[in-house]
């Protein structure tokens, strides 16, 4: 890709900001997907701008959460299905 970097002063903070918000490798990740989306080709980096400023922070990953035990509501339909198959057995005996 090769394009003209003709920004205003306003324009170069706003791509300041999304590369300290989003990333560099964010924003060449959304200028390919673009370029390729593209009807005509961009000549200028304006052409990404708009995307680049609505990109938000990468997300990172932090690794394996530890899992929550059981809750009130799982422990009280384990004891409901206890309970029904202790019925079904005494009525299988039953009859």
């Amino acid at each position: 890709m090769t394009v003209s970097w003709s920004f205003q002063a306003a324009e170069w903070l706003e791509l300041r900001n999304a590369v300290r918000r989003a990333g560099v490798p964010a924003l060449v990740d959304h200028a390919a997907r673009a370029w390729q989306a593209a009807k005509t080709q961009p000549y200028s980096a304006k052409y990404f701008l708009r995307g680049w400023t609505g990109l938000q922070e990468p997300t990172t990953y932090t690794g394996p959460r530890p899992v929550a035990g059981p809750s009130k509501t799982t422990e009280y339909l384990e004891d409901m299905a206890a309970i029904a198959e202790e019925l079904r057995q005494q009525k299988s005996k039953g009859a």
